[in-house]
């Protein structure tokens, strides 16, 4: 991954802070890093920075469940032209 990606905000140990609002929370631009154990700027970076496992696997999870939506649409689109190409082929005979 480039270095520029690499900031806190994307780092798996990273905990962002969010405060209360009238009807939901709001995302704070700092939060608390458990490797050095101290509270970072969203935007900082260091030497440890480590993939979000947790993102990994829903954006997996999410190419998985998209991937058998599109075979069985597919799989609609093929039945169809099967059925016009035998409709075509009785049509011809005539």
């Amino acid at each position: 991954m480039k270095e520029e990606n690499k900031k806190c905000w994307s780092c798996g140990r990273f905990q962002r802070f969010y405060t209360q609002g009238y009807c939901n929370f709001q995302k704070e631009n700092i939060g608390f890093c458990y490797f050095q154990n101290k509270i970072v700027d969203k935007a900082e970076s260091c030497k440890m920075w480590n993939y979000c496992q947790r993102v990994r696997n829903m954006r997996k999870q999410m190419a998985i469940s998209s991937i058998i939506d599109i075979r069985s649409k597919l799989e609609v689109i093929e039945q169809i032209l099967i059925e016009e190409t035998k409709l075509n082929k009785i049509k011809n005979e005539k």
